[in-house]
Parts: structure tokens; sequence; C-alpha cells
């Protein structure tokens, strides 16, 4: 039985509520607001369906199973922190910061183009685009990498994208083009058009 206490909190979502680990800083515990939850089912049903593959991926946070805990049954998740120990920042608090900012600009165009290439390489089925869901780590002083940490699967009866890469590359695809979009309407401000163009090809 794991004791989880106030000062161990990190946040609440609308599914969940994710609970630092008592003795080790490199996980977490997510709690359900209820059960079944649709959404994490569909996330085990997606790690499920990748066995060892999810090893090799890196936008992936790894999983560890079910554990008991103090409010009630818990999810056992990496915990997303950067190489000095501080909670990397969500991607949407990058762009806020960048704003009041510009000379933050180019390291996070790189962020963004880095993000995309390995969402590619990855394809990762996403059941909805949200850049407050992907954390920027720091993995040393000069290099970083983008983690997802929520809306991962897909509801569909039978997941083709989780077994035929045709149909996984069809669906980043769709969803990159959903992401770009929204970059695109609501930062158009901060990022030139060339950049814009860029990313959503």
């Amino acid at each position: 039985m794991i004791n989880l206490t106030d000062d161990l909190y990190l946040g609440t979502g609308m599914h969940k509520t994710v609970y630092a680990h008592p003795t080790d800083p490199h996980l977490c515990i997510k709690i359900l607001h209820t059960t079944p939850d649709e959404d994490m089912e569909r996330e085990l049903r997606y790690r499920k369906a990748l066995g060892k593959r999810a090893d090799s991926m890196t936008l992936l946070t790894k999983y560890f199973g079910e554990v008991e805990t103090s409010q009630g049954k818990g999810y056992l998740f990496e915990r997303v922190i950067d190489y000095d120990g501080k909670a990397s920042k969500t991607m949407l608090y990058l762009f806020e910061e960048a704003i009041h900012d510009k000379k933050l600009l180019p390291s996070l165009e790189k962020i963004l183009l880095d993000f995309k290439r390995v969402y590619f390489a990855e394809k990762i089925p996403l059941a909805g685009i949200d850049a407050s869901n992907y954390l920027v780590q720091k993995v040393s002083p000069t290099e970083t990498r983008v983690r997802i940490i929520d809306n991962i699967g897909t509801s569909a009866f039978i997941p083709l994208a989780y077994y035929f890469d045709a149909f996984a590359a069809k669906r980043a695809r769709k969803y990159w083009q959903i992401f770009a979009g929204e970059i695109g309407k609501r930062y158009r401000i901060l990022f030139p058009e060339e950049f814009l163009r860029k990313l959503a090809e």
C-alpha cells in the first residue's frame, strides 16, 4: 500500500489526479476519478498492442502497472522531469513564455521541428491534440525531447493504426495537420509564415 499525502499532489485533469511517488522522484501515480475510464483503457490497449516496441519510443512515457494506494487503485508511470530534477514544462507554457520573450523563439522552433520528426517516426496514435499534454523535457543543458502524457490511443473497435504502418502514418499526418493548424491560428503573431508552412508540410 502506497500512502498518497497532500504534499505529493501534482495536479488534476478531466479524468485523473496525479501524485508524485513518495520514494522515487522519477515516478508518478495516476488515480482515476471514475472507473471504468475510457481514456485510460484506450491508452492501456495501445501499450499492450505495442509490447516491447514501447521501450524504444521516446515520446511515450514508461508504464509500470497498477499499484494499491491510500486513494484506491493507481497506475504507475514515469514522471517527466528535467535533468536537474525540476518539473518539465508543457509546450503550452513555452508558447506563452515565447510571447513575452522573443529570444526564446529559435529554441521553440527547434523543439517543434524535432517533435515533428520524432512524431512521424514513432507514429503514436492520438485521441486529441492539446499542447498541455506535451511536456518538453530537458535531458541536458542543451538537449530537449517532447513527451506525450495523455490522449494516447484510439477508440476504434479495430485499431488498424496499432498494427499497420500505413494506417498509423495516415493517422499521424491527420493529427499533425490539426496540431500545426492550431499553432498557426493561435500563435500566428509569434511564428514567421515560412516556419508555419515548414511545420505544416
